[in-house]
């Protein structure tokens, strides 16, 4: 998505069921990354610029990525625990950075 929430690609893995309707997938995703993004980079003058934010829900992982004007929202099952989360977006992570350029 563009940081103005203008959504470019929103789907499933194949044979993977949404825990929520496809409606409410697609108005979370027009929003809630530019909120969330944008309330973490209030620290951003001392800090420097937000690179990625992981949101841990019960029952899944959300991982927000900023590059550039371009968002990435990925979500995936939630590990056992959080060592398996951090595991799973630390091998991730640089792929999807070189993906979105």
């Amino acid at each position: 998505m563009s940081e103005k929430g203008e959504v470019f690609f929103v789907k499933m893995r194949p044979g993977v069921n949404s825990l929520t309707p496809e409606e409410e997938d697609r108005s979370f995703i027009e929003m809630n990354p530019l909120l969330i993004l944008g309330a973490g980079s209030r620290l951003s003058k001392w800090a420097g610029e937000v690179e990625s934010i992981a949101i841990r829900y019960e029952k899944l992982v959300m991982y927000l990525m900023k590059k550039k004007e371009r968002i990435l929202a990925l979500t995936m099952e939630k590990e056992s625990g959080a060592e398996g989360d951090h595991a799973t977006i630390t091998a991730i992570g640089p792929l999807l950075s070189k993906m979105m350029g």
